[in-house]
């Protein structure tokens, strides 16, 4: 039994962008930079997919803080929140970067590097999921009974645990090499002497090889990584409990609050966990927390000012974009300096 994946509900044009990534194509210059001409091509599609009365979801690459910038730190966290369509359940929306890089999205459509784009229909989303990460741990070790599929859900919503593997960055201390650069110089040199007076009359060119140190030898800390046993942890919240909403219009340009899951995200009833496939186990889930900070406005609207290649057309279309506007339904929480604003499950009555 698989838990299906969170679709994107792209358009046509979009959808052949993304598969693709814009790569096929070759420039002179500016290849792969940010200021890639192939850009150019995937505003003209956010614009055509507007004009058709569809909304585009911005969302950047940030980490939750400036402290949690290392690779380590992505074990701290993921991103994988899940936004469902309220009339439209089978259409789902979710940041597609992962903090385990084993399971990276290289489809989604990437503007300038850094910000993700999503078309969508207009219409309500509800914030309803969420994925995280057990690492180091195996489905044995939840100790589930077996039980038919939906005989381990619960009526406050459901974490579904299934095998996964993670790809862990950690430190180790190595020793290096003292390392050279070799460079090959061209100088003058005389070729022939007058015999009475010693004086050079005939001169070429001699080629030579210099030898540098560049780097003295010595311990040093580099990153790593392993490939680990984990156990995903996808947790899904009924529509009447969802944490968050908010409203695109046909038409708009949004860009995405900044959301992240806290590990562990979640908390489920591990006694009435279900064993309901040999890599599904269904939990009741007690609780879920999603941490938010508002959309990064001033981030995004500094990079697509510092891009050379925007024409007037592209730069009125980019100015229209709004930061998402996110009416919180759950139970917020104090704010956290590092990771934001909590909002977990409403407590029962």
């Amino acid at each position: 039994m698989t838990l299906p994946r969170p679709r994107l509900a792209l358009s046509a044009l979009a959808l052949t962008l993304a598969l693709s990534g814009c790569a096929t194509q070759s420039f002179q210059s500016d290849e792969g930079t940010m200021n890639d001409p192939r850009y150019a091509q995937l505003l003209d599609l956010m614009d055509q997919a507007m004009k058709e009365n569809m909304a585009v979801v911005l969302v950047a690459d940030l980490t939750p803080h400036p402290t949690l910038k290392d690779a380590l730190d992505m074990t701290k966290y993921t991103t994988r929140v899940i936004w469902m369509n309220e009339k439209a359940p089978q259409i789902t929306f979710s940041r597609a970067f992962q903090t385990n890089s084993l399971q990276k999205d290289t489809k989604t459509p990437l503007l300038f590097q850094t910000v993700e784009v999503h078309i969508l229909p207009p219409g309500k989303y509800l914030l309803t999921g969420g994925d995280d990460y057990r690492l180091n741990a195996l489905l044995d070790q939840v100790g589930a009974k077996p039980g038919p599929v939906g005989s381990g859900r619960g009526a406050n919503g459901t974490s579904y645990l299934s095998p996964e593997l993670y790809r862990e960055f950690y430190k180790e201390t190595n020793w290096h090499d003292p390392s050279y650069s070799t460079q090959t110089s061209t100088r003058t040199v005389c070729t022939a002497v007058h015999v009475g007076s010693g004086a050079c009359v005939s001169q070429g060119s001699q080629q030579y090889s210099e030898t540098t140190q560049t780097s003295a030898g010595g311990y040093r800390e580099d990153t790593a990584y392993r490939d680990i046993a984990a156990v995903k942890v996808q947790s899904r919240i009924p529509p009447r409990q969802a944490l968050a909403s908010f409203t695109l219009e046909p038409g708009q340009l949004v860009l995405s609050q900044r959301m992240h899951l806290k590990t562990p995200s979640y908390q489920y009833q591990q006694s009435a966990c279900r064993d309901v496939d040999p890599k599904m186990i269904e939990c009741p889930l007690v609780n879920m927390t999603v941490y938010m900070r508002p959309a990064p406005t001033e981030f995004v609207q500094r990079l697509f000012e510092t891009r050379k290649n925007l024409s007037p057309a592209h730069r009125a279309l980019l100015g229209r974009m709004q930061p998402m506007a996110v009416t919180t339904l759950g139970q917020r929480g104090m704010e956290d300096p590092v990771w934001g604003t909590p909002v977990s499950l409403r407590k029962s009555k």
